[in-house]
């Protein structure tokens, strides 16, 4: 039964969950304005050169709903609300992905501008995260914890908008490939599977077995590199549409950033090849970073047609791998399908010794994503993508983004444990498969430090900041834990330096979104956001690069 305050909160969502429909995650799910990996919101054709980016933005959480904007959580309809202009102008270059409004205020924003960076779309801005709490009759959990509620809702971002590229070789990027064993042998330091066969320090996966030496593990609730060092992760995410983005690599690194995140853009607007993906990955591992790879489309203008070189088609019409229907309101085996071609599967083969494959990006089930049956289908699909990605020969360390676009913590804390368990890759005993949470706690209405509070806690009223929810239920995790933070209004907002401060106590892993124009993007902080994610001890700076 609904309390008049969740009832409400419902009835808010439900005006605005439909409209997302068609923008759902790897993972499969209705969603609200995406922020990585999977974006497909309509934007202006990019091309060389050319400006571009799309016009206004969603409500974000905690806000007033603004001309164009969506209903925040706990706001008020209006005319009103904040309107910015994303990007700048620069000469030359390409129209960029990502970009300027997300969080807070819903906007009339003009979008971004040529530049020669990532700007002229719309980014991250504007989900509307409303909802309300359901009662679940007191659901355990993992570690004796009880479902007291949930909260419905959306968030995140809508990916527009995406950057032309030219040139480049349509040739797929050589990897180390695998060779199909029988057998359950082991040697000494690999990373072992059913039926598959190892080198000393390779990996298996079911029923194959890899020459190749060193891969990232996971290890209790570490990372270690190739030589065995652990790693706490620090660094960007970024769009990846060009290949002259090496410059976004060596700027982070010279900065101190020993990690990133890449969303490998697929749309033939870009013009990516395997061979420019491969170009962008060497470079961060030259400079001795951990990467996330993860799959990004946005040209919904033009049918999502997926760039010829990496193996082309319409997006929302490829063959499911899984026999599960692909389409743009079931994006889950679209993705699957893409990853099972064989470049993907070279690259990250060639790669696994500093590469962790995004299997399951921000996720946000077809139903009440906060309640139980939405925690319960986010854990099924986790289940079926790691199965998907194991019975394709990867053998990279999989993350899998939490339930709620990234923001139920407690999902994890409830279904992990069952999740890595159908993981056939281990490294002596431990499941090579992690987890992300988009510690965005930070609304000024305190949404989820209430809602995900009162789970975490099991108790009614009760209240959990990002920062105290990273030392009391991420660290505490037997696996790894990879955390997001930002400075938009409607996620991390204030919240970001408590947090960061936390994950260095703590040792955790944290990647900021996202990267544009050479720095860290602050939308509210400015400056003093940027010096203190690149330039503390705890920020980039005091980061520790990898010994492979």
């Amino acid at each position: 039964m609904l309390t008049s305050l969740s009832q409400s909160m419902f009835e808010r969502r439900g005006a605005t969950v439909l409209s997302f429909a068609a923008c759902a995650f790897l993972l499969g799910g209705a969603c609200g304005a995406q922020r990585e990996g999977a974006d497909t919101g309509t934007a202006d054709t990019a091309s060389a050169g050319g400006s571009g980016g799309d016009v206004g933005g969603a409500g974000g959480v905690g806000g007033s709903s603004a001309t164009g904007g969506s209903l925040g959580v706990g706001g008020s309809a209006g005319t009103g609300g904040s309107s910015f202009t994303g990007g700048s102008s620069g000469p030359g270059g390409i129209t960029g992905v990502g970009g300027a409004s997300r969080g807070g205020a819903s906007g009339s924003g003009t979008g971004g501008a040529t530049g020669p960076g990532m700007g002229g779309a719309t980014g991250r801005g504007g989900a509307t995260v409303a909802g309300g709490v359901t009662t679940t009759g007191g659901v355990a959990s993992t570690g004796g914890l009880t479902s007291t509620g949930g909260a419905t809702g959306s968030g995140g971002r809508k990916g527009t908008g995406g950057s032309s590229a030219t040139g480049g070789s349509a040739a797929g990027a050589t990897g180390t490939g695998g060779v199909t064993g029988t057998g359950g042998l082991t040697s000494t330091g690999g990373l072992t599977s059913t039926g598959g066969v190892t080198s000393t320090g390779g990996l298996t996966n079911s029923g194959g077995s890899s020459s190749s030496t060193g891969s990232i593990q996971l290890i209790g609730n570490r990372i270690l590199d190739s030589a065995g060092n652990a790693v706490v992760a620090r660094g960007a995410e970024d769009v990846m549409a060009a290949t002259g983005q090496t410059k976004d690599i060596d700027q982070a690194a010279a900065m101190g950033a020993n990690a990133m995140r890449m969303l490998f853009t697929l749309d033939a607007a870009n013009g990516m090849t395997p061979s420019g993906f491969d170009t962008l990955l060497a470079d961060a591992v030259a400079r001795h970073m951990l990467v996330w790879v993860s799959l990004y489309t946005w040209d919904s203008g033009h049918s999502n047609v997926i760039a010829s070189a990496l193996g082309g088609g319409n997006f929302y019409s490829l063959t499911s791998p899984t026999g599960d229907a692909c389409s743009s309101s079931t994006p889950s085996s679209c993705y699957l399908a893409v990853w099972s071609r064989q470049w993907l599967k070279d690259l990250m083969s060639k790669y696994r010794s500093n590469v962790i494959i995004d299997a399951g990006q921000e996720f946000v089930s077809s139903g009440d994503p906060s309640s139980e049956t939405g925690r319960a289908a986010w854990a099924s699909a986790a289940k079926t993508n790691i199965q998907f990605f194991r019975t394709q020969g990867y053998t990279n360390p999989l993350e899998i983004m939490a339930n709620f676009q990234g923001r139920d913590l407690y999902g994890i804390v409830e279904y992990g444990q069952a999740i890595r368990a159908v993981d056939t890759v281990s490294v002596n005993g431990n499941p090579q498969t992690m987890f992300g949470w988009q510690a965005y706690w930070g609304t000024t209405d305190k949404y989820y430090q209430s809602y995900q509070g009162a789970l975490l806690l099991g108790q009614s009223g009760g209240v959990v900041t990002g920062a105290e929810a990273i030392h009391q239920f991420a660290a505490t995790r037997t696996f790894p834990i990879e955390i997001g933070i930002d400075n938009y209004a409607g996620d991390t907002n204030l919240d970001y330096q408590a947090e960061i401060d936390q994950a260095a106590t703590d040792g955790m892993s944290w990647l900021w979104w996202s990267w544009k124009d050479g720095t860290v993007e602050c939308p509210v902080s400015g400056s003093t956001c940027q010096s203190y994610v690149t330039g503390s001890q705890n920020g980039f700076k005091g980061a520790k690069p990898l010994t492979n």
